[in-house]
C-alpha cells in the first residue's frame, strides 16, 4: 500500500512540475494563531449604538450605528455647543412667552424676565430644560427656525450626514432625526471644549430665583455620573418616539470612551447599556489592536516600562499603570556592571501562511504519507 502511495505522489510531482498553472508559488493553509482571541460583543439592549475610544480615534464596537432615529434631548448637545461657540455667556436674554411655554421638563422660566445666557446654557445641559433651550435658540438664532438652520449648518460641518434638526430641545417633530454615529461626531466635538466638558459633568445647577422669589434648582439627568467610575458626561434623553437615548463618556487610565445609545426601553436601560459597553471597552478591550496586513509581534515580557511599540500599523493601548504594575525604573547599583536584559518571548500572528516553492508545498501535503 505504501509503495502505491509513493507512486501516486511521484506521478503528481511530475504533472505539477510540467504544468504552467502551477509554475507560481503555493501557499500553505493558514495556521492556527497564537495570541489574543477576539472578545465577543456583549448583549446590548438598544436599537442603535456605538462604542468609541477617543485615545486611539477608533470605533471599538457598533450596532446599527447609521440607522436614522429620533434623538430626544441629546439634541441639546448641539444647542449648548452653539451657545458656547456663538454667544457671550454674560449676555442678558429676555425670555419670550414661547420659551416659557415650551413644555415637558423645564427650569421654570417666566415670560419677560431676563436671565444670563450662561445660566440658560447650564440649565439646558444639566437639567435638560426645554424652556432654556428655546430661549437660547431665540437669542442666538433670532428664532427657533433660524437657530435650527444654524444647527444643521454645524451638523454638515461635523460630517453628520444622517442628521436633521427641527428644534433646539429634542421634543418629537417631523424630520428631527439623527444616528448614533452622527451623535458620536457631535459629542467628540463638544467635549473638545473645556467649558462644555465642565458643564456636562456637573450634577446640579443653581438657577437665578424666579421674579416672585421662587427658588429654581436643577439636577442632572445623567445618573451615571454618580454610579460609574470615571463617568464624566454628557447627556440623556427620552420621548415616546425616540425611547431612551444617551450619549456618555467615561475616563480611566488615560483612555476616554464614548458610548451612544439610541432606542432603549425600560427603566435605566440606557444607563445599563452604557455601563455594559464601558466595561467591555475598559475590560475586554484593554489591549486593543487593529491589524493591517502585516504580522504583529507583541512582547510578552517588556524590559522597560515605556510605551508599547507600534509595529506594522498597529494601534494598541495597554493600560496597567493604574493597577500599580508600572513604576519608575530604579537607578542601577553604581558598583555592579550592567546585566543583559531578560529574554523576551514574542507572540506572532499572521494573516495567512507564508509562500513556498512547489516542492516544499508537495512535501507539506505528502510528506507525512511517505514516512521517514
Amino acid at each position: 500500500m505504501r509503495a502505491l502511495i509513493r507512486v501516486l505522489a511521484a506521478m503528481t510531482v511530475v504533472m505539477v512540475s510540467v504544468s504552467p498553472a502551477f509554475a507560481g508559488p503555493w501557499r500553505f493553509p493558514p495556521l492556527l494563531q497564537d495570541g489574543f482571541a477576539v472578545p465577543p460583543i456583549p448583549s446590548v439592549e438598544a436599537i442603535s449604538w456605538i462604542l468609541y475610544d477617543g485615545a486611539t480615534d477608533t470605533v471599538l464596537r457598533e450596532g446599527n450605528a447609521d440607522e436614522v432615529r429620533a434623538p430626544a434631548s441629546i439634541t441639546k448637545i448641539m444647542t449648548v455647543l452653539l451657545a458656547l461657540e456663538r454667544g457671550d455667556q454674560d449676555d442678558l436674554v429676555t425670555i419670550s412667552q414661547r420659551a416659557a411655554n415650551t413644555g415637558e421638563r423645564e427650569i421654570g422660566l417666566v415670560a419677560g424676565e431676563q436671565v444670563r445666557l450662561g445660566a440658560l446654557t447650564r440649565a439646558a445641559l444639566i437639567h435638560s430644560a426645554n424652556d432654556a433651550a428655546t430661549a437660547i435658540a431665540e437669542h442666538i438664532g433670532g428664532s427657533v427656525d433660524g437657530f435650527s438652520a444654524l444647527m444643521n449648518e454645524r451638523a454638515v460641518e461635523l460630517g453628520m450626514t444622517r442628521t436633521n434638526f427641527a428644534n433646539p430641545h429634542g421634543l418629537d417633530a417631523p424630520g428631527h432625526v439623527t444616528s448614533a454615529r452622527d451623535m458620536l461626531r457631535l459629542a467628540v466635538a463638544a467635549m473638545s471644549r473645556q467649558d462644555f466638558r465642565d458643564i456636562s459633568r456637573s450634577r446640579i445647577v443653581v438657577f437665578p430665583d424666579a421674579p416672585d422669589g421662587t427658588r429654581r434648582i436643577g439636577t442632572s439627568t445623567n445618573l451615571l455620573l454618580d454610579d460609574y467610575e470615571g463617568s464624566n458626561g454628557i447627556k440623556t434623553g427620552f420621548t415616546s418616539q425616540a425611547l431612551l437615548t444617551y450619549v456618555a463618556t467615561a475616563n480611566r487610565d488615560g483612555r476616554e470612551l464614548y458610548a451612544v445609545v439610541l432606542g432603549s426601553e425600560g427603566r435605566r436601560t440606557h444607563f445599563d447599556v452604557a455601563e455594559t459597553l464601558f466595561d467591555h471597552g475598559f475590560g475586554d478591550l484593554a489591549i486593543y489592536g487593529a491589524l493591517v496586513g502585516q504580522p504583529y509581534v507583541s512582547p510578552r515580557l517588556r524590559v522597560e516600562p515605556g510605551p508599547l511599540t507600534l509595529t506594522a500599523q498597529i494601534e494598541a493601548t495597554v493600560h496597567v499603570a493604574a493597577e500599580g504594575l508600572l513604576s519608575e525604573a530604579p537607578e542601577p547599583p553604581i558598583d555592579l556592571p550592567d546585566l543583559p536584559p531578560p529574554a523576551v518571548e514574542t507572540v506572532r500572528r499572521h494573516g495567512e501562511g507564508g509562500a513556498s516553492d512547489v516542492w516544499g508545498a508537495l512535501w507539506y501535503w505528502f510528506g507525512p504519507l511517505l514516512g521517514p
